[in-house]
């Protein structure tokens, strides 16, 4: 800056002061006279209301619980046989679809584990027209959604669209499946996206845990029990995924859909865009029984761990069992809310954790019990004692009265989500159909959910719980816990089983020190 524009820019920095200093000047305006508040009304003690008044003692008692309509399904084949189920609901001008095959990745080599799932991933990446940004800019035209997916028992298509777009979708939607794109350079990129995920699913207690404990649980290479690693992703070949797409044949596969269309528009509209799709789909896979190594406390260690992931369980009950209202309110008090005596025990009394949880995890085959946590690492061995204790308490004597009226109403009360919109109505269908249960089997739920009473509860705790033998799943700093965890499989808590020392992959691995 120049010395010429410093000496302007000081003068009117000066100028600027001085006009700020100056009073202001008069006016003839009255000034207006601010009206004081007018004073505050005296109340007598009479008009008070006090948090003491006998009306205050009471707590305003519930509504009734209202019964659930259940939507009606409307089944019919198509002549390719095609099996579609139809929920119609006339409230918002939109259609959801989902494609389903009878077949995942509980078929996949054991080699390839993750195949299907990767190749159903694939399938969605664009078609031989429209490569991958192309085909998502062809449905955001239209603001729909077509995708594909592939699960441990199931694979499928979905489509999304608002009934004024249904033709789009189903367009786009005819082509993914009758003309994929199936890229290499696409496949290459899934692939590298999973290992990427895999890398930091093996990073942390929490994760590792998770990723372990069904192949645990299940026994060594059980369909469910399979895990994903670089080299099972490394061996998927886009000639193995274009085999997996040639899968998705109609008949015996199933449609489910709801919304603002109905069986003549279904008909019309599929048959002019899938005129020559046929085949035989896969029929369902059958699935052995689970072989775990019972009794037994796995461990893999990861060094510095702020707090050890924590799964204690073992085989559980079908979906499909009679007492399944009576199971499931067992489980709700052990372990599946906040209330439950897992978490008020190891959160609210000891302080342990932020959170311990309880449930069962159904197959279509069978489902499998866990209780489970993130603790602090150096309460890891008493948190798992914690854990059979109210395992072996849940199995030894009735619950109580409000621990059961606490589930009971908070079930009947939550039910109604299961159908609160158009794809929730979609999604409990499809679980009925899953696991072989009728359309209407949610009628009558309610008032099968009011006859369990505590000796119910507890002959299911006393069926479906385990005493001993447990699958035991521990992942943190072995120079902290292994000492308590040594102890622990010696008194045989959980089982006879021993102490076994895994890696991140479930590998045996070679014992780390211990303080």
């Amino acid at each position: 800056m120049t010395t010429i524009m410093r000496t302007q820019l000081f003068s009117l920095l000066s100028a600027t002061a001085l006009l700020a200093c100056r009073p202001a000047p008069a006016t003839t305006e009255p000034v207006k006279q601010v009206e004081s508040p007018p004073p505050l009304l005296e109340t007598s003690s009479a008009s008070s209301v006090w948090p003491d008044e006998p009306f205050r003692a009471k707590a305003p008692a519930a509504t009734a619980i209202a019964e659930l309509k259940i939507p009606d399904v409307t089944s019919f084949k198509l002549d390719n046989g095609l099996q579609v189920h139809l929920v119609r609901q006339d409230k918002l001008p939109t259609v959801q679809m989902t494609f389903a095959f009878d077949f995942g990745s509980i078929g996949d080599p054991k080699s390839q584990t993750g195949l299907t799932s990767i190749c159903m991933d694939l399938l969605d990446e664009g078609t031989k027209k429209y490569e991958t940004a192309a085909f998502e800019e062809k449905q955001a035209d239209h603001a729909v959604n077509v995708s594909s997916f592939g699960g441990l028992e199931s694979a499928g298509i979905n489509v999304r669209a608002l009934k004024s777009q249904l033709g789009p979708a189903l367009d786009l939607m005819a082509e993914m499946l009758q003309a994929p794109g199936m890229r290499q350079t696409d496949l290459d990129r899934l692939k590298d996206r999973r290992k990427a995920s895999l890398l930091q699913a093996k990073a942390s207690p929490g994760s590792i845990g998770g990723r372990l404990y069904s192949m645990l649980v299940w026994g060594d290479g059980h369909p469910y029990g399979r895990i994903e690693t670089e080299a099972s992703i490394n061996a998927v070949g886009l000639k193995d995924c274009q085999k997996v797409i040639g899968k998705l044949k109609p008949d015996g596969a199933h449609l489910w859909v709801t919304g603002m269309v109905d069986e003549a528009e279904l008909r019309q509209e599929l048959g002019a865009r899938l005129p020559k799709w046929s085949g035989k789909a896969p029929a369902r896979a059958k699935i052995a029984a689970a072989k775990p190594r019972l009794g037994t406390v796995f461990f893999v260690d990861v060094k510095d761990a702020a707090q050890s992931s924590i799964y204690v369980g073992h085989p559980g009950p079908r979906r499909q069992d009679a007492d399944y209202e009576a199971t499931d309110l067992m489980l709700e008090i052990l372990g599946g809310s906040f209330a439950s005596r897992i978490n008020m025990n190891l959160r609210e009394d000891k302080g342990y954790t932020y959170g311990g949880r309880a449930g069962v995890s159904y197959r279509r085959a069978g489902g499998s019990f866990s209780a489970s946590s993130s603790v602090r690492t150096d309460v890891t061995g008493p948190a798992l004692r914690e854990v059979i204790k109210e395992i072996v308490g849940m199995r030894g004597g009735d619950p109580t009265v409000e621990e059961l009226r606490r589930v009971q109403e908070g079930a009947m009360l939550a039910l109604p989500a299961d159908f609160a919109t158009p794809s929730d109505t979609l999604s409990a269908v499809q679980r009925l159909s899953f696991f072989d249960l009728p359309f209407d089997w949610y009628k009558g739920y309610q008032q099968r959910l009011r006859a369990v009473d505590t000796q119910a509860v507890r002959a299911a705790a006393e069926k479906h719980l385990r005493a001993q033998d447990f699958v035991v799943l521990v992942v943190g700093d072995a120079s902290k816990v292994l000492k308590d965890l040594d102890a622990i499989a010696a008194e045989k808590l959980f089982g006879a089983g021993g102490l076994v020392v895994l890696d991140a992959d479930g590998k045996p691995a070679k014992r780390p020190a211990a303080n």
